[in-house]
């Protein structure tokens, strides 16, 4: 792990910034790398457009080595939503086909399906498994008990965004793989934090935005296409950088166009990228793989651990699943007796940065804190509680 923490995350001077579910703090060298493309376009522009393809070029392979995939499925895109709906878009839907959704899912992976609902799509939700969960597990054996004729896709959070449970999407994507269900991953809340491998797990598509986990400025993203979407000749967001001869003007017909596809996912970047966006993106996702993913997931493992089990001494009820490996870098809690509005307020007014969601405190842990910054809103948390007894 890194040693000199505060020179590579200077937020940490400021904050003990727990909020990467929201936003990740970019690293230093991350912001490097963004002013010395914009350095090159400010003193050379297109003159140096070698450079900008290069940058991209690197920053795909990067994301290959992440996603464990061949560089040609993996393409750039602004969000993960935008991901998704590509996704939405690749498939062939017919009358009463069905996708399974998990219960209470972040809408990025909602609207996309929703929106299909016109085309006679229909939504199937997932609940939780068991009375004392929050949010659903998402099993093979659950996803297998709504499984139709007319099922046609399973969509699920890596991880899900507000208790921060960690789905076992290799399980998964093995019974979707067998029972011919596509299946697509949102991946945000959990890449770049925790081991992830798009082959692995089958998926069909993957999405993630960059500005979380990975670290990276908002506006920039992974979306993975498996081999076998490639060789379907169809684009939904076709533009002039999809095919192969992007300074043509004479194509007069789809077919045409069709026939000039690219034969990787670069075809879904429809026009000119978010060049220094990329750069920044190919920073982090280097810093996240020279740190080790593996190393990374052990450093919240035991972060996270000293977390929920200090909040369960001081009578917190966590809601995030801790067991097996259903644990993420999210922790999310609230106390019986005191307003998760009042926690968040005290945590944020002593410069330890939280969120909440659904009335629950959503702490998010990556390798750059340190049990410090734990110790530090365990402190304060135990304070607060302290100072609500007194006044009752």
């Amino acid at each position: 792990m890194l040693e000199n923490l505060d020179d590579v995350f200077p937020i940490k001077q400021r904050f003990a910034y727990f909020m990467s579910s929201a936003s990740g703090p970019i690293p230093r060298p991350t912001f490097d790398a963004a002013q010395a493309f914009n350095t090159v376009l400010m003193e050379e522009s297109s003159t140096a457009f070698g450079k900008w393809m290069s940058v991209v070029k690197r920053t795909r392979e990067s994301a290959a080595r992440l996603l464990d995939c061949d560089a040609r499925s993996v393409a750039f895109v602004k969000n993960t939503g935008a991901g998704l709906w590509l996704a939405s878009r690749m498939i062939p839907w017919g009358q009463d086909d069905e996708i399974i959704l998990p219960e209470s899912e972040f809408p990025s992976n909602i609207f996309p399906w929703l929106s299909l609902e016109p085309l006679g799509v229909k939504i199937r939700w997932l609940k939780p498994e068991r009375d004392d969960l929050e949010r659903p597990l998402v099993t093979p054996t659950a996803v297998s008990s709504m499984v139709t004729d007319k099922t046609k896709l399973l969509a699920v959070s890596f991880v899900q965004y507000d208790d921060g449970c960690r789905r076992d999407v290799v399980a998964l994507g093995e019974f979707c793989k067998g029972n011919n269900i596509v299946f697509v991953v949102d991946a945000i809340q959990g890449l770049g934090a925790l081991p992830f491998s798009a082959t692995q797990c089958h998926a069909d598509f993957v999405a993630s935005g960059g500005q979380k986990w990975l670290l990276s400025p908002p506006g920039t993203g992974l979306f993975y296409v498996s081999p076998k979407w490639l060789e379907e000749p169809w684009v939904p967001n076709l533009g002039w950088l999809s095919v192969d001869d992007p300074f043509s003007s004479h194509f007069n017909s789809f077919s045409e166009c069709e026939a000039k596809l690219l034969d990787s996912a670069r075809r879904f970047e429809e026009g000119t990228p978010n060049f220094p966006g990329i750069a920044a993106l190919g920073a982090s996702i280097d810093l996240l793989l020279e740190e080790g993913i593996d190393n990374i997931a052990g450093r919240i493992f035991a972060l996270t651990n000293r977390l929920a089990g200090a909040l369960q001494t001081l009578d917190c009820k966590v809601v995030s699943p801790r067991w097996d490996n259903y644990w993420s870098g999210i922790v999310s809690f609230y106390h019986p007796n005191l307003d998760s509005d009042l926690i968040y307020n005290t945590l944020l007014d002593n410069a330890v940065v939280t969120t909440v969601r659904h009335g629950w405190v959503r702490v998010a842990v990556h390798f750059f804190n340190d049990e410090t910054e734990i110790d530090r809103l365990i402190g304060l948390v135990k304070q607060t509680i302290w100072v609500n007894q007194q006044s009752v």
